[in-house]
């Protein structure tokens, strides 16, 4: 299922990997490790419970990346299974460790099913609401929210900023936008960040990176160190550092929204070329093929609205 709060502010939020659901027929051909989900963003969606006041959309998937990674272009070719950097249904943990009993990996048919039950309803609904707000506002921010686990072999060997931040190496936002968010990240005692390094930008960040359309799109990887108490199952939250990450989330969205709203805050009404121009399309094959994401009107007072969309 796909959930949706929406909101009427330029600042579109989603969360491709906080789902747990694994369908039952998925879920009994998993072994113990498959059926851990070491590497879901645990609990994410709990630190981004934010005030109604930044008006924000939200929008994430009930269900467990490891049935199918919704941060991937949907076209990626079933030979990529093993790689867990490009696998669309991977076959592997991010460490390399297998996830299914022997002989009971998906097959091309089940991962084209799984692409039409699961994955077509998040790009819908993603499409809907940027292009949604793309006709209220000149410029929309999209943000991709993911957490991972500080120590992953092969993966963060030389340790894992507290906030890695991708922008497809500077093509996908305003510089301007970039440096307000890192800048703000950065001015915190205790948390590193990386810019463009483990964290380029995912297949969202380059799908929705259009700056010239004005549209905005980042990557934002948070380790999970910065608000769990363990990066082990049960992922157990810690309260004061999930409040703090919260709070530092809030305001860092809130001075985003404040940039946009810059422009925003003249009268806007678009031309029938800009409303067209409004819908997003799927990257061309060139941009897919760069996709080097790892691990990985205003309505002032007004609250979101929850929708729900089933597969």
């Amino acid at each position: 299922m796909i959930v949706v709060e929406e909101g009427g502010s330029p600042l579109v939020l989603c969360l491709p990997h906080t789902g747990t659901d694994v369908p039952a027929v998925i879920g009994k051909r998993l072994n113990a490790t498959g059926r851990l989900q070491t590497d879901l963003s645990w609990r994410l969606e709990d630190v981004l419970r934010l005030s109604s006041d930044l008006n924000a959309t939200i929008i994430r998937s009930t269900i467990s990346r490891y049935v199918i990674d919704l941060d991937r272009d949907l076209e990626t070719p079933l030979s990529a299974s093993e790689d867990p950097k490009t696998a669309l249904c991977p076959v592997t943990t991010l460490d390399g460790k297998r996830i299914y009993l022997d002989g009971e990996e998906p097959g091309a048919t089940e991962v084209e099913q799984r692409v039409l039950l699961f994955a077509r309803p998040f790009e819908k609904a993603v499409q809907q609401q940027v292009s949604r707000l793309s006709r209220m506002h000149r410029k929309v921010i999209v943000i991709d929210c993911q957490s991972m686990r500080s120590h992953i072999k092969g993966v963060t060997d030389k340790g894992l900023p507290v906030i890695s931040v991708g922008s497809a190496e500077g093509t996908a936002c305003d510089p301007d936008l970039l440096n307000l968010i890192v800048g703000s990240f950065k001015s915190q005692q205790g948390y590193t960040v990386g810019v463009d390094e483990l964290v380029k930008g995912g297949h969202l960040t380059r799908t929705y990176g259009r700056p010239e359309r004005g549209l905005h799109a980042l990557s934002l990887l948070i380790a999970q160190r910065a608000y769990l108490r363990h990066e082990s199952p049960p992922f157990e939250p810690d309260k004061s550092r999930v409040q703090r990450l919260g709070n530092l989330l809030e305001d860092t969205f809130s001075r985003a929204i404040d940039w946009a709203r810059m422009e925003n805050s003249q009268s806007f009404q678009p031309s029938a070329a800009q409303e067209q121009e409004a819908t997003v399309t799927p990257p061309t094959e060139d941009e897919a093929a760069n996709d080097t994401h790892g691990p990985a009107g205003e309505r002032p007072g007004q609250p979101p609205t929850m929708l729900q969309v089933a597969e």
